[in-house]
């Protein structure tokens, strides 16, 4: 009897949570699937830092991050990150959308960067 009162109680839990948009939680996120991200994800920011100064210094530009305003996620071998970002070049506002892959063992690769304005 007990354990039919804790499986309907957890049933209850289940189907009674308020529906929640939020992101799907990377252990069960499919392989190769794009999916959206949380902008303030601690994981999403380091890659989002991470693209800024690696474009800096390899262009010898003066670009500094300012936020994210949209990620999304793909699990491959490591994890891919597409970011539209907010940064200042020089002092002007810019929008610039990049990828960035982290592999298996940490490091991070920036794949692409594409100025949006």
């Amino acid at each position: 009897m007990l354990k039919v009162l804790f499986f309907l109680a957890l049933a209850c839990v289940s189907a009674c949570s308020p529906d929640k948009t939020a992101d799907v939680p990377l252990a069960q996120a499919k392989v190769g699937v794009w999916a959206p991200a949380d902008a303030f994800n601690p994981d999403v920011q380091e890659a989002a830092r991470f693209a800024v100064q690696t474009f800096a210094v390899q262009h010898k530009a003066r670009v500094l991050f300012k936020e994210v305003t949209q990620a999304r996620q793909q699990v491959v071998a490591g994890l891919n990150f597409q970011l539209q970002l907010q940064v200042t070049l020089d002092g002007v506002p810019k929008n610039v959308n990049v990828t960035v892959w982290r592999q298996l063992d940490g490091d991070y690769r920036l794949q692409s960067w594409d100025w949006l304005d």
